[in-house]
């Protein structure tokens, strides 16, 4: 393998000296072969857009990318290609709404030299001794919008999950009874992410992530709920302060435009109420899934500043729908 180094670079000896060495948690979007919803890219130009954000280190794409199998998008004036827009994968210093800095990687998902990128990331992980890798996913599932978002938990350590009397999962060629008694395995194809959470653990270093349950029929729509739950998930994970107030209400004029356009599809519908149902009795039978499960929901900063403006609003609305006696 060649040196994995040589496919990232610094940006700024000023960005490098600004990053904290200790306390450090590291987020990764890299919306692969599934990006149910959109929601991977949506949590990311998000973040971009609310967070102060400097760009730390570019990685090289040339050699990870496969450009014939996801082509770069060119703009034509009628004359010339005045761009083209070549995908970059970076990693930025991002600072939540307390000023705490978080390393954040996003980009699309490698084709190419998954291992060799992975140790990059790993070499940027303990050079700058990040104590916590969290990642995000999306994946679509047959459950119905209605209903509060699921997000699969997973990490290199159960721990992490909240069950410390757990083991990891063995490294391949080691004691298979090492893990956790009576476990239950999967077998799916990978994404990037998954090897790069394998790997680090491999080196010792603490990864996880959240992969939300996007309605099968929503997969090629954009579904900001969709990158509202995993963000809150990792939001607590890495005990930061991410700005997710308006994210909460761009998923509440989504839901509304939504139910709206589906109250027109009949078919559609029937759908989704079928769906409801399934979900319902599931929700009250016995959960048997060998797979960690959350239900996303909000917290109760996010109840209280949606409260308070619904009040400033009506305040300032003198025809609220109130009647005088």
């Amino acid at each position: 393998m060649r040196d994995p180094r040589d496919l990232y670079r610094f940006e700024s000896t000023e960005v490098l000296e600004a990053v904290p060495r200790s306390g450090l948690t590291l987020v990764h979007a890299l919306p692969g072969m599934v990006d149910a919803g959109n929601a991977c890219r949506i949590a990311a130009d998000y973040l971009r857009d609310e967070s102060r954000h400097l760009r730390l280190v570019s990685f090289e794409t040339d050699e990870p990318l496969d450009y014939r199998g996801s082509r770069p998008q060119a703009t034509f004036d009628g004359t010339s290609f005045s761009e083209v827009a070549i995908p970059e994968i970076t990693l930025w210093l991002m600072y939540d709404e307390s000023d705490r800095p978080f390393l954040f990687l996003d980009g699309p998902e490698p084709d190419l030299q998954w291992k060799r990128l992975a140790e990059a990331l790993i070499d940027l992980v303990e050079y700058f001794e990040v104590e916590r890798v969290v990642g995000m996913q999306a994946v679509p599932m047959a459950v119905p919008h209605t209903r509060p978002i699921g997000l699969f938990a997973h990490a290199n350590d159960p721990s992490l999950l909240g069950r410390p009397g757990t083991r990891p999962t063995p490294a391949p060629g080691t004691d298979p009874s090492a893990g956790e008694e009576g476990a239950s395995e999967l077998v799916i194809p990978a994404a990037f992410s998954s090897l790069l959470e394998n790997r680090l653990g491999r080196a010792g270093h603490p990864a996880m992530g959240y992969a939300a349950q996007i309605p099968h029929y929503l997969t090629r729509t954009d579904f900001p709920a969709g990158a509202l739950a995993p963000l809150r998930r990792v939001s607590e994970a890495a005990e930061l302060d991410l700005p997710l107030v308006h994210l909460g209400d761009l998923t509440d004029a989504a839901t509304v435009a939504l139910q709206g356009t589906l109250a027109q599809n009949g078919e559609v519908h029937q759908i989704v109420s079928a769906l409801e149902e399934q979900y319902d009795a599931m929700s009250e039978g016995e959960d048997r899934s060998p797979l960690a499960t959350t239900l996303d929901l909000p917290t109760a900063e996010e109840i209280g500043e949606h409260f308070e403006r619904f009040l400033a609003d009506h305040e300032d609305d003198p025809g609220d729908g109130t009647r005088e006696g």
